[in-house]
């Protein structure tokens, strides 16, 4: 089957993570894979893979820009070209453009929502959800079926999946401490970390808050925050206002997420409202690493509270606290924690997994091949 993957951008985030790596799983079970992005950080990986990567010019947050109109001929003609199957989109931009190359080829589209919506306008005139869409945990299956009353029969409940093989590593401690160095880490300092982008709904401000709830029983913890985007200032500033700035790394975007787990001893992920998944999760229990995280979303399709971590309510920052302090302060519960999370992630949240099942989509929809 020759299927397009077609997204926004393929810079380090969760939608391009998830993009690269079921290109990968599709092309490794014998289908010819390509994927049209606007290009990135991951378009080498994809190449490295023998997975062409199609440029197009679509980084844009407007439905209505031009950008979009352009793509759909582009992307018409590249389907006719290369005889594509099924095309399968990954953001509300490319949901769009792909509903209109779908019906100028008369091929299928897919596509794949990674979190929530809300209604608008333009929801409602073209709501573009194709001919399946694939809903990555049940809060967003229920989120498509009863808010925006997607037929149900046209939902598929696909969650997310990691290589874990890439997780499994076992760091040696000469190892952990080149990278500690390299991060800007104490070495005999507890390490608590998050690896997010800075967006107003992830939470950072409270996870600072939590920080200096931590710190008045283990001075001796540096928070770690992987990531970027537009609020990194604001929690940067915040920070220096805390005077947290001797216990508080900002880490750029990692194109290894491993290396970053590695050192950290508890991974906290804190959305204060809505939450897809969350793939960086997925990615630090695999790697053996208690998570902490807000109750908010798909997050509990993910972690089962005091089996394979702990969740608190969202926007309190002494909740954050108190189960960290517990962890840092009960190795037999730590073991017991991480070990849980590890064996979950592996059964619940394959790339293989993830990639049979989108398949049996894509061959519900072109039966003949």
């Amino acid at each position: 089957m020759r299927i397009l993957l077609f997204t926004t951008h393929l810079n380090i985030g969760g939608i391009s993570t998830y993009t690269v790596s079921l290109a990968k799983a599709l092309k490794s079970k014998g289908h010819e894979i390509y994927v049209a992005s606007s290009g990135g950080m991951l378009v080498p990986g994809l190449e490295s893979a023998g997975i062409s990567h199609i440029n197009i010019d679509i980084f844009t947050k407007s439905e209505l820009s031009p950008k979009v109109f352009r793509a759909i001929f582009e992307i018409s003609k590249t389907v006719k070209k290369l005889n594509i199957d099924v095309v399968h989109s990954q953001t509300r931009i490319t949901q769009v453009a792909g509903f209109f190359v779908s019906k100028l080829c008369g091929i299928p589209l897919v596509t794949t929502c990674h979190g929530f919506f809300h209604k608008n306008i333009g929801r409602i005139i073209l709501p573009s959800w194709g001919d399946n869409v694939i809903a990555i945990s049940d809060a967003v299956k229920e989120n498509l079926i009863n808010y925006f009353g997607v037929d149900k029969d046209k939902v598929s409940l696909i969650y997310n999946g990691i290589d874990s093989e890439a997780f499994l590593k076992d760091f040696s401690k000469e190892e952990k401490d080149n990278l500690k160095d390299s991060f800007g880490i104490k070495k005999d300092y507890n390490v608590i970390g998050m690896i997010s982008r800075f967006t107003p709904d992830k939470g950072h401000d409270t996870l600072l808050y939590a920080l200096y709830e931590i710190l008045k029983e283990k001075p001796n913890t540096q928070l770690m925050f992987v990531g970027d985007g537009d609020k990194k200032q604001d929690i940067m500033n915040l920070t220096r206002q805390l005077n947290l700035s001797d216990n508080v790394v900002f880490i750029e975007p990692q194109l290894s997420t491993a290396d970053a787990l590695s050192v950290m001893d508890i991974f906290m992920f804190t959305p204060a409202r809505r939450e897809g998944l969350g793939l960086a999760l997925i990615e630090a229990l695999a790697s053996g690493k208690p998570v902490v995280a807000t109750d908010v979303g798909g997050v509990s399709s993910i972690v089962n509270n005091n089996i394979n971590g702990f969740l608190v309510e969202p926007s309190k920052p002494k909740l954050l606290a108190e189960p960290v302090l517990r962890l840092l302060n009960d190795k037999a519960l730590y073991a017991r924690i991480a070990l849980s999370g590890r064996e979950i992630a592996i059964k619940k949240f394959s790339i293989s997994e993830m990639a049979d099942k989108t398949e049996k989509v894509y061959m519900s929809l072109v039966p003949s091949r």
